[in-house]
């Protein structure tokens, strides 16, 4: 029978034959292989593993998602050392009883056994849906296979005004000062925002959005995500000063000076005038550490030439059959394995869209999509693809405008960070005849260039040129319709496929990077790939044999999975139960 881990969301096949068994997630990382730490629940169908804290609940795919909900038990008490702790965060007890918040003890993956820990309730509907777990050493958890929504969600549908903030405590902080339109993100500056994914549209009728998320990077990626997906006009950012986040500025400089920062709050500049005083940060950072590259794919000889970053235009061409399409989804699909970016595509020359949904599960999973073998594959693409990539066609209008609106939806509600235009001449352009060809596509080019740079996404566009004699390579000046496909972009590269003696196609790929705009993202050049046919991968020029036809997902998540032993050596001999540091 089929189970999927709450952990990584892979599945297993596993057949229970007693009561315990040995835990298919983290077994082959311990000293102790041959451990059985998985129980088995006939009555529930579930299987639980004492050592890294996953459930594996029966598997039916295509079905809406089912979360576990834990029970209320109505608990209040808090100990004399956790109510010192709160005490000594300046948190009083009356706040940590209004927003219910309670002591007990729990068993911690971090430390391998039981300890106390602070119990943060989460509420929606006024329905229990999730309990965070912190531990001593900042260890926390939440309940496994529960929803994660923001905490304090409910108070969204009383106020016209929000205050986001990174942790429990820092909410609590505002709420002590007298702020309960104050809600906190889950899981800290994390990539995953399933918890905003599911909830975007309560956000909708708000007049203003106030992020006070914590001042370090990690802090600051996270409320420019969100200045992204709420948009700038709504958005007002609190500053701490020197402080790292509202408890460290509240303890600091008392309640009186607290009561400011939502007042001092600064407004995001939509439009106009900018100062060097609005883009503070990021010129000390450049300051400090230069020129920063982008990211690589992990493909040496694509990433000696190129490394991506968001708000940037890159334009491919080559003759048909070249292979540029397939190169996109290659460098699409690398950046979402390795960096989460999720995608939208408006690729009309895929549909039906079944054939470009093979492509990608082709990329992922390492073999030909006719080649199943079983149904885990089909089953760990499915929800990966259905979670991470996005299509847009209206058939009633396929005009730019309109491209451009379908993705500022998926921007808001999914986070989208790529959008894919494949090809340019299926756009329904509205040529003018007050200007020429050439004007025309320059307008186009800025009109995505901007959507790129106000909404921080990586924007590819695929062009096919002007007809080429046979081993022709085109150039961006090739493309029919202006030079400014050259002139405009950030990156271009070209895509060919060399000839065999007798003029037919061969695999052997070539990617000419003809333009990278600016020197730290990389730099001229040819690589010489390989086109992997089992799964449309691209390889550098080696034996057959030591191709890439690996499941890129089943890897993936094995490298994300909690190693145990190393925090059992950590918490080893250390009594973390007598320690304040919550």
């Amino acid at each position: 029978m089929k189970y999927q881990s709450s952990n990584t969301k892979q599945i297993y096949n596993i057949t229970f034959t007693r009561k315990s068994d040995i835990c298919p997630e983290c077994s082959h990382l311990r000293k102790k292989k041959k451990d059985k730490c998985l129980q088995y629940y006939s009555d529930t169908n579930s299987a639980y593993c004492f050592n890294c804290q996953t459930t594996f609940f029966e598997y039916k795919p295509f079905e809406q998602k089912q979360y576990f909900a834990p029970e209320w038990k109505n608990k209040t008490e808090l100990t004399d050392k956790l109510v010192k702790y709160f005490e000594s965060r300046m948190i009083s007890q009356n706040t940590l009883n209004l927003m219910k918040i309670y002591s007990d003890r729990e068993w911690m993956p971090q430390f391998n056994k039981e300890t106390e820990v602070i119990c943060f309730p989460y509420f929606f509907d006024g329905k229990l849906v999730n309990i965070k777990y912190r531990g001593a050493n900042k260890s926390f958890k939440l309940v496994s296979n529960a929803e994660l929504i923001f905490w304090n969600l409910d108070c969204l549908k009383e106020y016209d005004s929000i205050i986001i903030v990174e942790g429990e405590i820092d909410a609590l902080t505002f709420i002590e000062n007298r702020f309960n339109n104050v809600i906190s993100v889950p899981n800290g500056a994390n990539k995953n925002l399933e918890y905003l994914d599911n909830y975007i549209g309560l956000f909708d009728e708000l007049q203003t959005i106030y992020l006070a998320t914590d001042q370090d990077t990690k802090g600051i990626e996270l409320r420019d995500e969100f200045i992204r997906r709420f948009g700038v006009e709504k958005c007002k950012i609190i500053s701490f000063k020197e402080c790292k986040d509202a408890n460290e500025y509240f303890c600091k400089y008392g309640g009186i000076a607290f009561k400011d920062v939502v007042k001092d709050a600064k407004e995001i500049p939509v439009k106009g005038v900018i100062t060097a005083n609005q883009i503070q940060n990021e010129l000390i950072d450049l300051y400090k550490n230069g020129l920063k590259k982008g990211l690589t794919i992990g493909n040496e000889q694509i990433d000696k030439y190129i490394s991506w970053e968001t708000s940037r235009i890159a334009i491919s061409t080559g003759i048909p059959g070249s292979g540029k399409s397939e190169f996109v989804d290659y460098i699409v699909s690398r950046l979402n394995l390795l960096y989460g970016w999720k995608a939208a595509y408006f690729t009309p020359e895929n549909y039906p869209l079944k054939y470009h949904y093979a492509k990608l599960y082709e990329k992922f999973i390492g073999k030909k999509f006719k080649d199943l073998g079983n149904d885990i594959d089909f089953d760990i693409a499915y929800e990966h693809i259905n979670n991470n990539f996005f299509w847009i066609l209206n058939e009633d209008d396929l005009t730019i405008d309109k491209i451009l609106e379908n993705a500022k939806y998926l921007i808001k509600t999914k986070g989208i960070k790529v959008l894919v235009i494949d090809p340019y001449n299926k756009i329904d352009h509205q040529y003018s005849a007050r200007i020429s060809e050439t004007q025309y596509v320059s307008k186009f080019l800025d009109k995505l260039i901007m959507f790129g740079k106000l909404n921080d996404i990586l924007i590819f566009l695929i062009a096919h040129p002007r007809k080429m004699q046979k081993g022709e390579i085109p150039t961006l000046y090739d493309i029919s319709g202006s030079a400014n496909f050259y002139n405009k972009t950030d990156y271009g590269f070209t895509v060919h496929r060399e000839f065999s003696d007798d003029n037919l196609m061969t695999n052997e790929i070539q990617v000419h990077f003809q333009k990278i705009k600016f020197k730290n993202l990389g730099e001229q050049g040819v690589s010489e790939l390989r086109y992997n046919y089992n799964n449309g991968r691209f390889e550098p020029r080696v034996d057959v044999n030591k191709w890439d036809n690996s499941n890129w997902l089943v890897k993936e998540l094995n490298n994300n999975i909690q190693q145990p032993d190393f925090w059992n050596e950590l918490v080893e001999n250390k009594d973390f139960d007598s320690e304040l540091k919550f």
